[in-house]
């Protein structure tokens, strides 16, 4: 597919998965150091307004994923996803929190009867979404075949060196061969 890149994107896309290898290398002494020291209760003054808030965002999303699927538009794929994260957050935290109550029952029958199945729905969903989109292209690149799965689809900022210092080829032209070292 013929994307235009700019320069930088190679190395903005490195620098990025660095700062993320590193939050994920961080976390690991910070979940250690949490499971250790917390608290096992702890009264919080924010309590209601931290839920009705989660809630209110919760209620975005969703209104927004269903606005937008309505509307036939892509940011739904990105809404759906986070929508879904938000309801299998909301899930885990109900249970763990009412765990030992007389809520528990509840909030477990809510979360798998109503919050993981919407999520399971709307995480499937983006992933049709997503795929038909890119088959589109797939057609309209008059590329052959049917597209590879997504966990294969490279990025488009992603290429090697040469990839991305190479003007495009048009579909079906030869690849030129790999440059080597100076003839004599």
């Amino acid at each position: 597919m013929d994307v235009q890149r700019r320069p930088g994107d190679a190395r903005r896309l490195t620098f990025g998965l660095r700062i993320l290898v590193a939050v994920c290398l961080a976390l690991i002494p910070w979940i250690g150091y949490l499971a250790l020291t917390l608290p096992v209760h702890y009264v919080a003054d924010q309590w209601r307004f931290a839920w009705v808030g989660f809630d209110i965002v919760l209620l975005s999303t969703l209104a927004a994923t269903a606005w937008f699927g309505w509307r036939r538009r892509q940011v739904v794929i990105p809404l759906a996803i986070a929508t879904a994260v938000l309801l299998i957050c909301d899930a885990w935290f109900d249970v763990t929190l009412a765990r030992g109550s007389r809520d528990f029952w509840t909030s477990l029958a809510f979360a798998l009867l109503v919050e993981l199945p919407l999520a399971g729905y709307l995480l499937l969903r983006a992933r049709r979404l997503l795929r038909a989109t890119f088959r589109a292209s797939w057609i309209r690149a008059g590329l052959p075949g049917e597209p590879p799965p997504l966990h294969r689809v490279p990025l488009f900022v992603v290429g090697t060196r040469r990839e991305r210092e190479e003007p495009p080829r048009q579909p079906g032209t030869a690849t030129p061969p790999e440059p080597g070292p100076p003839e004599r």
